[in-house]
């Protein structure tokens, strides 16, 4: 007995030396510091090196430090010159001499200490190349347009130079130039958006489009895009439509043999369908649109017509009237009576409406010549059915366009009425502009208040311009409105 009480007392003994061994042991800190530019930038006009520097603080000594590539974590270097010093400024010199362009750098600076603990940050370098004139084009160097004029868009730089001159021509012949008029005119970058006329391309014939840039260290760049006759513009057969709501809807198109529209099916994700169908006259005008409501299950729930008259002989119009029918589940069909939805039509010498009544007078109905090509191009937007009126206030109009051709656009389709209000902006974005619409303000220049929803656009294009994306946005309309976007996605033959 006395045996094993004396000998759990030595154990006792034995384990309160060793914790008090214990807590005598130091205990050490992690390893510590801080990259206090974790993104810097440098121009190789001012700079072949850059030094990582900041202060260490290791107070178990260190063990090794690696430089790490921050993309993949290769190790780049390992440093030993620093092993078993606690604080200290550590630096690192980064070579740049072999990067002559834009180039960003990665890395990640790692301290390991003699207990195996490490600390790591990272660090990003955007290398800027020696100053150069230069332009980033929106857009490719090869193009096959369909329309006779084209927009040269891109950013022109010159790094810490300035700009000198830039200069844009087609064919050997200028049309823009940009030259500082005085010291306060000098840049280092400008937005280039320049409308170039190309008149009528011959097939078979490559064009050059020329971007001069000089520098005032007397630097230069030429930079050519590659110009060809595009086809004629490509008709798509589906248009996927992503609504301000979030609904997609499938628009499938129909053509007759000269690739006029003569219908098209709206199907919502639910199975119904809005049916749209054309019939022309001889003078190749829209006189009548048919407008067919089907319902989930396939049932015909409404049709409604509307019938656009005629001077006799011509393209002007006298009158637009829609007729309804509903239909009950039954088949049996209620019919209203024939309405009058707009009439009294003026037209100018050159064809464009002056005016028209719908339930009073509208007029200054707006039409522009975007690229001085003699035309007259329609640019009324009304963003509700009932804005049809004389209420200027309400109303708004394209002001920018790009000359890229809207392939849906109907020529022959008046663009004073709709089958239905949910598809007034279908239409007006999609068969009423000839050319790509990129602004829309209000036509009154004393509004200031903010139920107009000013719509932009901004759109894609294949590599023969023809549009592949529109997206539109809401710049403006109050919070319901404001912000909203929509998207039409095209589809040609069986693509989609």
């Amino acid at each position: 007995m006395k045996n094993n009480i004396l000998y759990q007392m030595v154990v006792l003994v034995i384990g309160l030396v060793t914790f008090q061994a214990c807590q005598n042991d130091p205990a050490f800190p992690d390893p510590n510091f801080e990259i206090t530019d974790q993104r810097v930038e440098v121009r190789r006009d001012t700079a072949d090196s850059y030094t990582i520097s900041m202060e260490m603080d290791v107070p178990n000594k260190v063990q090794n430090i690696s430089i790490l590539d921050g993309m993949d974590y290769s190790v780049i270097e390992n440093i030993t010159s620093y092993n078993r010093e606690t604080k200290f400024q550590f630096n690192y010199q980064v070579d740049l001499t072999p990067f002559e362009k834009d180039t960003v750098l990665n890395y990640i600076v790692k301290v390991l200490d003699q207990d195996e603990r490490s600390f790591n940050q990272g660090i990003r370098i955007d290398v800027k190349g020696f100053s150069y004139p230069e332009i980033k084009l929106v857009g490719g160097t090869s193009i096959a347009p369909v329309a006779p004029a084209y927009v040269v868009k891109g950013l022109v730089t010159t790094g810490l130079n300035t700009i000198k001159t830039v200069k844009v021509s087609f064919d050997g012949e200028e049309q823009y130039a940009y030259i500082p008029e005085a010291e306060a005119d000098t840049l280092h970058q400008m937005s280039l958006k320049q409308l170039v006329f190309l008149g009528e391309l011959q097939e078979g014939i490559n064009y050059d489009l020329d971007i001069f840039i000089e520098d005032d260290k007397g630097q230069s760049s030429l930079t050519t895009i590659n110009v060809s006759k595009g086809s004629e513009i490509k008709k798509p057969t589906r248009i996927n439509y992503l609504n301000a709501s979030d609904a997609l809807i499938k628009i499938d198109l129909e053509y007759d043999a000269e690739e006029k529209i003569i219908g098209f099916d709206y199907i919502w994700e639910n199975g119904q369908n809005y049916r749209n169908e054309f019939s022309y006259n001889d003078l190749n005008m829209v006189d009548t649109l048919k407008y067919s409501n089907y319902n989930s299950s396939g049932l015909l729930s409404s049709i409604s017509y509307l019938y656009f008259n005629y001077l006799p002989g011509t393209t002007q119009l006298e009158s637009i009237e829609s007729k309804y029918y509903d239909y009950d589940d039954d088949g049996n069909v209620t019919e209203d009576d024939l309405e009058v939805e707009a009439y009294n039509f003026e037209y100018d010498t050159d064809g464009n409406v002056l005016s028209f009544y719908t339930n009073s007078k509208v007029s200054n109905i707006y039409y522009s010549d975007p690229f001085n090509l003699g035309e007259s191009i329609y640019g009324e937007y009304f963003q509700s059915t009932s804005y049809f009126g004389s209420n200027t206030q309400r109303r708004q109009h394209r002001e920018d366009y790009d000359p890229v051709l809207i392939p849906t656009f109907m020529e022959g389709l008046p663009p004073f009425a709709v089958p239905t209000s949910s598809m007034l902006d279908v239409y007006s974005e999609l068969f009423w502009n000839k050319y790509m619409m990129t602004r829309t303000v209000p036509s009154d220049p004393s509004y200031s208040s903010t139920y107009l929803r000013e719509p932009a656009f901004s759109y894609e294009t294949d590599d023969t311009g023809n549009i592949t994306v529109i997206n539109r946005i809401n710049t403006s309309g109050g919070y319901n409105y404001e912000g909203k976007t929509s998207t039409y996605n095209f589809f040609y033959n069986a693509e989609q």
